[in-house]
């Protein structure tokens, strides 16, 4: 019965496929307008996409570049960080991470969460040590909703005490998870050492629990009234006509105070150092780096290549192409010694400093070792130039990175965002490729070799027995 009853609803489709068939394959022209259907246009007849900017009359900067996609990212970057922080407020930025989005002064929270459900968004903010940013990822169509809710999150917070309570709460589990994780704690004392924990870069990025119950409402104003000015703010967003993103900073933030110049941040010099935690952790993670300069420097490209070149990654990897198999660590470590759980080149950019170096794990017992192969590789490569295959293979490595990840919009927006806040303007990627492509071995050495000629900066968390003293490893 049920054979014979799919035969039949068979033979009734056919049918109706018969009789409609030449409805079914008669399409209309593409040229043909629909009533309330838009025009399509191909791509290729769209305007090139370019990054545009306007500055308001306050100094507000809003840089656009369109993308032609049904989704808008939209993100507000401010100049202030936990480098523009003092003792007695340090650790307030990431406090301030958390308060965003809650209670302002025209919407409850609940009410926040509410909105930014019914536009189908997401909203998120980050502090970084020289920037804040608060993103909005929406449906262009709700590109208006989602420009009046971060203008209202930045100019127009309550911090209500119960709002700043609940963030505490977040944050003293934070604190207690981040003392697990191995890496996160090798990267702040990546910083304390290289900088020193008095000068403003090698102060955490993260609430110290000594201030947790000191910053409240009233030093989240005072710190918000004196960083979040206008000329110290850039509106960037991917996938929206420019015209109408300075519309809507114009209604929102058009009033924003403009502010003077940013204040005066001590100089975070770079003076190495060492930091060690002992810890209970089944491995040993060590990290070596060394001063590289900063986001203006002019060695910052073959930097960069000589961090792709060293690659790396864990003792396990999927393998296939493009997982930089062929990098100096993973053929020269990872691939030679067994006992090396992970290496991993790294590096940590700032306006004015910097750093690159290597990141390590392995059994307690083979520290020793791990540092002796970490710090081999970066003097082979200071004392000769890679070859041209391996120079370009990194190069490589480096343009498709940049490029494929600029297909994202949250990426293009913080790109934009993060580029006009260093340098004033964006530079198109095209221009970025074609001088990555003049880096040269020789360059690459060099900035190898001037590296090591800076202190050494030495992070060490786990048991550390067998991590040799600072003065050895510097030598």
């Amino acid at each position: 019965e049920g054979q014979t009853n799919i035969s039949i609803i068979v033979q009734v489709a056919a049918k109706m496929m018969k009789q409609n068939s030449r409805r079914f394959f008669s399409q209309v022209a593409p040229h043909l307008e629909i009533p309330g259907i838009p025009k399509l246009q191909p791509l290729s007849q769209k305007p090139k996409p370019t990054t545009e900017m306007t500055t308001l009359a306050n100094g507000l900067r809003v840089v656009t570049e369109e993308t032609y996609r049904a989704n808008t990212s939209l993100g507000l970057f401010v100049d202030a960080g936990s480098r523009y922080e003092t003792d007695a407020n340090n650790g307030i930025s990431h406090l301030l991470e958390h308060m965003a989005y809650k209670t302002t002064e025209k919407r409850s929270h609940q009410r926040v969460v509410r909105d930014v459900e019914d536009m189908g968004g997401n909203v998120g903010a980050a502090a970084a040590r020289e920037y804040m940013v608060f993103t909005s990822d929406v449906l262009r169509t709700n590109l208006d909703k989602a420009t009046e809710l971060c203008a209202e999150t930045v100019l127009a917070p309550k911090f209500p005490a119960w709002d700043v309570e609940e963030q505490r709460k977040v944050i003293r589990y934070e604190l207690d998870e981040m003392e697990k994780n191995a890496q996160a704690m090798v990267t702040e004392m990546v910083f304390q050492a290289a900088y020193s924990d008095s000068a403003p870069l090698g102060r955490p990025l993260y609430m110290p629990k000594r201030n947790l119950e000191k910053i409240g409402s009233q030093e989240l104003f005072q710190f918000c009234d004196q960083h979040f000015k206008a000329n110290r703010m850039i509106l960037a967003a991917a996938g929206v006509e420019h015209a109408e993103m300075v519309e809507l900073a114009k209604k929102y933030f058009g009033d924003a105070p403009a502010g003077g110049a940013a204040p005066q941040v001590p100089e975070s010099k770079y003076i190495g150092g060492e930091q060690r935690l002992k810890a209970d952790s089944p491995l040993t993670h060590v990290s070596i780096c060394f001063d590289v300069g900063g986001w203006k420097s002019d060695d910052l490209l073959p930097v960069c290549v000589l961090h792709m070149l060293l690659g790396g990654g864990s003792s396990f990897s999927p393998g296939g192409p493009g997982k930089g198999m062929y990098s100096r660590l993973y053929t020269n470590l990872l691939n030679q010694h067994h006992w090396v759980e992970s290496a991993t080149a790294f590096n940590s950019i700032h306006n004015d400093v910097g750093v690159l170096g290597v990141y390590g794990t392995c059994a307690p017992r083979d520290a020793g070792k791990l540092v002796d192969v970490m710090a081999s590789e970066l003097i082979d490569i200071a004392g000769k130039a890679p070859n041209d295959e391996e120079t370009m293979r990194a190069k490589n490595q480096l343009k498709s990175s940049i490029v494929m990840n600029l297909d994202q919009t949250q990426i293009l927006m913080e790109d934009i965002g993060r580029q006009v806040l260093v340098y004033g303007k964006r530079e198109d990627p095209a221009s970025l490729c074609a001088r990555i492509d003049q880096v040269t071995p020789q360059q690459v050495q060099k900035v190898a070799a001037s590296m090591l000629g800076t202190p050494l900066t030495l992070a060490a968390f786990g048991d550390l027995s067998a991590v040799p003293m600072y003065d050895t490893v510097s030598k």
